[in-house]
This record gives structure tokens, sequence and C-alpha cells, in this order.
């Protein structure tokens, strides 16, 4: 993943918490984990993270719009 797909992932995701600095991530390795936002992001934000290479643990690649989860967090391999 660059750089700017995953600071504009972040920036997609932090509108759709309640307070968008709280602390939100986690990391592992080389997997970094946002938790699920506190609103559920629209059909044109979910579809623009899977295209910028974030994913949902439990999404199948190719039917990720109807496989995203509000209760499920985002991923990114770095």
């Amino acid at each position: 993943m660059k750089l700017n797909d995953f600071i504009e992932g972040l920036t997609i995701l932090q509108d759709y918490y309640n307070d968008p600095n709280g602390y939100h991530i986690g990391a592992e390795h080389d997997q970094f984990f946002i938790y699920n936002t506190d609103l559920p992001l629209s059909e044109e934000h979910v579809t623009r993270m899977f295209a910028l290479g974030w994913f949902q643990s439990d999404a199948k690649i190719g039917d990720w719009v109807n496989d995203y989860d509000p209760d499920d967090g985002w991923s990114a391999f770095v």
C-alpha cells in the first residue's frame, strides 16, 4: 500500500466517527487495524476503500459492497 492510499483511507474513515480524533487504531506486525466506525460508510466510500487496498476480514473479493459490515473494522497491509 502506498502512503497516499493509506492517508486517503484514514481521511475517509475519520468522518464516520463521533470522535474523529479518538483512539481508533491498532497495529500488529505488518497490518494496521481501524476499529469499526460509529456510522456506516456510504456505498461510494466502501467502494473507494477497497479500491485503495483497505479491506474487511470477512469481505469477499469482488463482492465488497454487498459484504460490507458496518460492525467490522478495516485493515491495511503495509
